[in-house]
This record gives structure tokens, sequence and C-alpha cells, in this order.
């Protein structure tokens, strides 16, 4: 490739960002039907819990939080690699309301969906669950 291809192509993924997309998983691909009827429920409680945000690291990162504990991060995302880290407590917590095979299904892909709601100009390339704190 020479220089102006490369330019190109640095162009063409940085287009392609906002539009990323993680790709359901080929073992969930079965149950993708019934994800609409789960997608309302899960982001509906997702958005009781998670209140507020902040950018740290000179805007690098987004973290997602509630009011109520700001000692606790829930979201974590890198907006340069495009990459979103989920507290395991955000999952734990549905888990009182949404059956567990249902969640753990279609949990990830509805955390996308919540992400991308708010913050639509950003794309998701992974989703990792973790334990996160605010530093």
């Amino acid at each position: 490739m020479n220089l102006h291809e490369d330019i190109y192509r640095i162009k063409q993924i940085m287009d392609e960002g906002k539009d990323a997309y993680v790709e359901r998983a080929r073992f969930d691909q079965e149950y993708e039907e019934e994800y609409s009827k789960w997608k309302k429920s899960i982001i509906k409680i997702l958005e009781s819990d998670i209140d507020s945000y902040a950018e740290i690291n000179d805007g690098k990162i987004i973290v997602l939080l509630n009011k109520g504990n700001l000692d606790k991060n829930l979201i974590k995302y890198d907006k340069i690699n495009e990459r979103l880290w989920y507290d395991y407590s955000l999952q734990e917590n549905l888990q009182g309301y949404i059956p567990y095979g249902y969640l753990s299904r279609h949990f990830k892909y509805a955390l996308q969906d919540f992400f991308k709601k708010h913050f639509p100009d950003y794309g998701v390339r992974e989703i990792t669950a973790a334990s996160l704190v605010s530093y």
C-alpha cells in the first residue's frame, strides 16, 4: 500500500466507528428473535441504575455511574479502542427481574443498545465484563 491508500483506509476506519456493533455470538444466533421481547425491559432497568456520566483521561474514556454510589463505575467506554466494559453488578442486579437464561443470551446486546442510545456517535467493537472501580 502507498501513503494515499493508507490514509484512505484510516479515514474509512474512522468513519465506520460510529456504526461499529458487536455481532451476536454464533451460539446465541438461534435466540435472536426473542431479543425484541427482552430488550426494552433490560434497557429500562439499566436506565434506572445508571443516571450520570463523566469523561476522564482528557476525554478519552466515558464512565457511566449511579449518583447514589460514585465510588463504583458501572460502565467504562474507551473511545479510542471502542471497547466497553461493564461491572459485574449490573448483570447481577438484573437477575432479580429477568430470568437468567434470557439475561445470559441478551444482556450484552441490550447493554450495547443502551450505550448507543445515549452515545450514538460512538461504536462498540468489544464488550467485556469486569470489576470496575472509580479513580
